[in-house]
């Protein structure tokens, strides 16, 4: 990517769930380029995925938003990489998975900084919400900090769905299915937020919304055809997450 360059790159997986896939995808930021991915793991049998960016310039930057949805016997391996090489360089990565049946996901990431990257921001999160007994998930982070004077951190989750969050929304009058539904979307949220494409938004929750139906779903072929969903107004992104208040290495 040139220097003072921006791409935003959107995948969406929905293969069917015979189909083996394996996705690779790296790249290289010179000065002040600007690098988003945002990749969507929502159908598939076994899915192996890899992302790769690397921060080679100063003033480089790079977003990264995961999401899978994992039903059935489907099978993720997402492994995520920032690598700094340059000052003043950040790098942003947010995957966040919601399992059912038997479906399992392991994410692995890390985060590299080396010893020219003086005064580079990096953050990495991981998590997972399960909502079947046989579901299962892994959240495997890591941090390799070669030098000082730098921000980095990283965090990881698996949960169980609270079962009260579900009770009481359904003493508010919903069914388990919407209040499931529900919940699917707030877990989600942070991640969709960060999505810098409307249409890419809009997309992945109305083909989770489809999957949790079981109705499987594909994407409309025009943008206009995708139902709207109600967003909150574009303001400056303010994080609650205590993992996101980062940890400097002095």
């Amino acid at each position: 990517l040139g220097e003072d360059a921006e791409v935003n790159f959107a995948s969406l997986q929905n293969f069917e769930a015979d189909v083996h896939s394996t996705l690779n995808r790296r790249c290289v930021g010179q000065k002040d380029s600007r690098m988003n991915w945002t990749i969507g793991h929502i159908g598939g049998g076994v899915t192996r995925s890899r992302v790769e960016s690397v921060m080679n310039g100063p003033g480089a930057t790079a977003e990264d938003v995961e999401i899978v949805f994992g039903s059935e016997a489907s099978r993720v391996d997402a492994v995520t990489d920032l690598t700094h090489r340059s000052t003043n360089t950040t790098g942003h990565v947010l995957a966040r998975g919601v399992l059912r049946d038997s479906a399992r996901t392991i994410f692995k990431g890390m985060i590299r900084i080396e010893e020219g990257a003086k005064n580079s921001n990096s953050y990495l999160a991981e998590h997972a919400m399960i909502f079947s007994k046989k579901a299962r998930a892994d959240a495997i982070p890591g941090l390799e900090i070669m030098t000082n004077e730098v921000k980095a951190t990283h965090s990881g989750s698996v949960s169980q769905v609270d079962e009260e969050q579900i009770f009481y929304l359904m003493s508010r009058g919903l069914t388990q299915s919407e209040a499931q539904r529900m919940i699917i979307i707030g877990f989600l949220h942070p991640a969709v937020q960060r999505i810098p494409l409307r249409t890419v938004r809009a997309a992945i929750q109305y083909l989770i919304e489809e999957k949790w139906l079981g109705r499987g779903g594909q994407i409309p072929p025009s943008p206009e055809q995708l139902p709207e969903f109600e967003e909150e107004p574009e303001k400056e992104s303010v994080s609650s997450d205590l993992f996101e208040r980062h940890y400097k290495y002095r």
